[in-house]
């Protein structure tokens, strides 16, 4: 076939393609955009959540005040997720379309339960996004949903935006897409650690777009507790400052404000503070006397934001000082996180994985009783900090106004 037949057919294709027009096209008055689901366990059944937008309530300019919320919240139950998500269109005049499905909030009743169903309806079907977030709620996660966000009109959004700003700046908790939480629990260890929300302020639920018009919100939704997950059941919480030493043991520290004290006797008063901007750890295991030991060997480096100490900043020895004073600040989070997830026999801090990648074989001899191996393990701690920038004063406020009056 000549060069010129080859073009002719090849036109001819193209101008056919736009008449069949988009048969998969989908109309926007024809579905309902989920930015957030709720899981709950009523009874013995599963009530899935849905926290569905309002186009009409966010089509307007920015800044422009609103009476109407941009989302409504409605629930759906069944024996099964798939059987309560099918009923949906029981309920809304539109087909539910969760491309843009944000965040999952599941509650303790139903993660203590098991997530096996949860777990296996994002492995089989194509269509789920693993790129969403997931959170615990200790109450109900529905009315985790109901809850409006003060600057924000799509709460799912929001709380999205929340937890990836958590751990870019303060690092108590790690943002958990479902991606990371089915890697955990299909790894070695086969546990995990999800942040939790919950409604802090009053009791009243800010769950009207007329409250959103006061300077102070009677409540707001905030980051709690890290729950613990084991193979797909919740087996306890840690409190926010146990979860950033597991942070710092599991190496997920990118940015972090740590206070720390430059005496003794303080009393637990920590006046000075350093912003890690630089953080990494190494686990090395090690069998010793008849029992795994962990050895965690953390290198930092950060940028010093509050200096309330006696020392001269100028002089490398007072800096050592304060680097030391530092590295004895971050083992303390660090031993407060390794004895709370030890006492849950939960390694959600990745030991078992690094026992797998160094000694497999002794790993396949142990993974059974891993949760026993790893309540029985020691781990030894040493930090190295490295202070690299002090600020423009190298004495702290007081001293250099007691020298200023001289």
């Amino acid at each position: 076939m000549s060069i010129g037949k080859l073009f002719k057919l090849f036109l001819a294709i193209v101008l056919a393609l736009p008449a069949g027009g988009c048969w998969n096209r989908v109309e926007l008055n024809e579905i309902g955009i989920v930015s957030a689901t709720g899981v709950d366990l009523k009874e013995g059944k599963w009530q899935i959540s849905y926290q569905v937008v309002i186009p009409q309530a966010i089509s307007g300019n920015v800044g422009t005040p609103s009476s109407a919320a941009a989302v409504n919240v409605f629930s759906t139950t069944g024996d099964s997720f798939r059987s309560a998500i099918s009923r949906a269109s029981q309920e809304t005049s539109r087909r539910l379309y969760f491309a843009h499905n944000q965040i999952v909030i599941i509650s303790q009743e139903a993660a203590r339960s098991g997530l096996e169903q949860l777990f296996d309806v994002y492995l089989r079907n194509a269509d789920s996004r693993e790129t969403v977030s997931v959170f615990l709620a200790k109450g109900s996660a529905r009315r985790m949903l109901e809850q409006l966000i003060p600057l924000e009109k799509i709460p799912g959004a929001a709380i999205q935006r929340m937890i990836a700003n958590e751990e870019a700046n303060s690092s108590v908790f790690r943002e958990m897409t479902m991606h990371d939480v089915l890697f955990d629990l299909l790894g070695a260890s086969q546990a995990t650690g999800i942040p939790s929300l919950t409604v802090a302020g009053s009791s009243e639920s800010l769950d009207q777009a007329d409250k959103l018009s006061r300077t102070n919100t009677p409540s707001k939704v905030r980051l709690n507790d890290l729950g613990l997950i084991d193979k797909d059941r919740l087996v306890g919480w840690i409190s926010k400052s146990e979860s950033r030493g597991v942070m710092w043991l599991a190496g997920h520290i990118k940015r972090a404000t740590v206070a720390f004290s430059c005496r003794e006797d303080d009393k637990g008063l920590k006046e000075s503070s350093v912003l890690v901007t630089r953080a990494k750890t190494k686990l090395r295991p090690e069998k010793s006397g008849g029992k795994w030991v962990m050895h965690v060997a953390v290198d930092a480096e950060g940028t010093l934001m509050e200096y309330n100490c006696e020392g001269d900043l100028t002089k490398p020895g007072d800096v050592g000082k304060v680097e030391k004073a530092i590295e004895e600040e971050i083992k303390r989070e660090m031993e407060l996180g390794w004895q709370a997830v030890r006492k849950h026999k939960t390694d959600v801090v990745g030991f078992g994985g690094s026992i797998r990648q160094n000694d497999s074989k002794a790993w396949k001899s142990m993974k059974d009783d891993w949760p026993e191996e790893f309540s029985r393990m020691d781990a030894r701690l040493s930090v190295r900090m490295k202070v690299g920038t002090t600020g423009m004063s190298g004495s702290g406020f007081k001293k250099t106004q007691k020298k200023a009056r001289s």
